[in-house]
């Protein structure tokens, strides 16, 4: 499968970014970032940083550093301050592409045949909304989108029913969720089932790789970060990572039709016209030694 990344690297960012460069059933063509968990001029670097942990050289195009018609909020009380939770990653490869990431899409997806190019969104989704409106020959070649966000019958993280990528920017989702793309969504209802614990840090550190062992430091500066919102919970969900997952491994989701919209007063998903697939739950063992495999490929 070939796919574009549009990440804002952060932590789960990160491990998702590893497997996927990783997997050899994925040609990651390019990474597309944007402000979101923290700011571009930070998720740039990173997604250079996570690139040369892996051993990959992608290309990387610097995207939208603000949401459509509001302010930004990061989470770096999340991610730290540098995205990645403090943990050590090596210089990019090269610096990041003058192209931009609108641009970028555009000609790869014009370039490619119809229908062979998918876009996995770690983040929020205001690059895909910027690809429609600025180049929507282009967004029609798309041949799937996986996006990470939402949650349906989960409360929120950022609100009562809001999850951050979808609030982060809710105009641009809805202008995705009403675009007719071929899109599957995976909200919190599933991501929140997929959890790491002390005993899967240690099965990724006794991979003795690169990526394996970044992941479990990254899974454990996770740990940290959120140890004051855990209220003493013995693990961690694993978010962006059932993006690549999901798409190496659907028959270990479940995935459902569901008509939504964006309520872009709170950012949260609420009953509406959109016709897309949910993935609302998953089977979480089986998705824990996929992950592992992966980073230890």
């Amino acid at each position: 499968m070939q796919v574009i990344i549009d990440t804002d690297p952060g932590i789960d960012d990160a491990i998702a970014i590893l497997y996927a460069l990783r997997h050899p059933g994925l040609d990651v063509l390019a990474l597309t970032t944007l402000g979101g968990n923290v700011g571009l001029g930070v998720t740039t670097p990173n997604a250079g940083r996570i690139a040369a942990l892996a051993g990959v050289d992608v290309p990387v195009h610097p995207g939208a550093d603000v949401p459509l018609g509001r302010e930004p909020r990061s989470e770096t009380a999340i991610h730290g301050n540098d995205g990645l939770g403090g943990v050590a990653f090596p210089d990019p490869l090269a610096p990041p592409s003058d192209e931009g990431a609108v641009a970028a899409m555009a000609r790869i997806l014009m370039a490619a045949p119809v229908g062979t190019v998918d876009l996995h969104c770690l983040g929020p989704l205001t690059n895909v909304a910027l690809l429609l409106a600025d180049a929507p020959e282009a967004a029609r070649r798309i041949r799937r989108v996986i996006a990470m966000g939402g949650a349906v019958d989960e409360p929120g993280n950022v609100g009562p029913k809001a999850e951050f990528n979808i609030a982060h920017d809710p105009e641009a989702a809805a202008r995705v969720l009403a675009a007719g793309l071929d899109l599957t969504l995976i909200p919190l209802d599933a991501t929140r089932q997929l959890r790491a614990d002390a005993a899967y840090l240690d099965r990724l550190r006794a991979a003795d790789n690169a990526p394996a062992r970044a992941t479990a430091d990254l899974i454990d500066a996770y740990f940290v970060q959120t140890a004051h919102q855990a209220k003493g919970a013995e693990s961690r969900p694993l978010h962006d990572p059932c993006v690549p997952l999901l798409a190496c491994h659907e028959a270990l989701f479940h995935v459902e039709p569901r008509a939504l919209d964006v309520d872009l007063d709170t950012g949260a998903l609420v009953p509406g016209d959109c016709r897309i697939r949910v993935a609302m739950g998953l089977q979480a063992d089986a998705l824990r030694d996929a992950l592992l495999d992966g980073l230890s490929a």
